[in-house]
């Protein structure tokens, strides 16, 4: 499967990278207009997950319309760490097929401190 990771934030696109590269073949955008670029340069894309918020004045939601304009089979995933509900109907009028927290990213960041109190903040 191919997949297009869109977000801003390097951590996470290298995070979600690394989780999917071992059964899935990803390319990585850090923003919109560059995610929308290398989507329409390649249109043999199984899922893309966007990031809602970001650079470039392309919200998430737009990318989820744009790519399921050119082709409506493909699946598409909002990631926010935004309220849940509210991130869940803005994915939905947009066409997305599911959405993702991004508040376990955190979580993790939590449970690592709370363990090693130690380890710089």
């Amino acid at each position: 499967m191919k997949i297009l990771v869109i977000d801003d934030s390097e951590s996470i696109r290298f995070l979600m990278e690394e989780i999917l590269k071992k059964k899935h073949q990803v390319i990585t955008a850090n923003h919109g207009k560059e995610g929308i670029e290398i989507f329409e340069k390649n249109h043999d894309f199984d899922l893309v997950i966007t990031d809602r918020n970001m650079p470039g004045g392309m919200l998430g939601e737009e990318v989820i319309r744009r790519v399921k304009l050119s082709n409506p089979k493909i699946k598409a995933v909002l990631m926010s760490s935004q309220d849940e509900e509210e991130i869940a109907r803005i994915a939905m009028a947009a066409g997305a097929d599911t959405t993702l927290n991004k508040s376990f990213l955190f979580d993790v960041e939590s449970i690592i401190q709370n363990l090693f109190p130690a380890l710089p903040r």
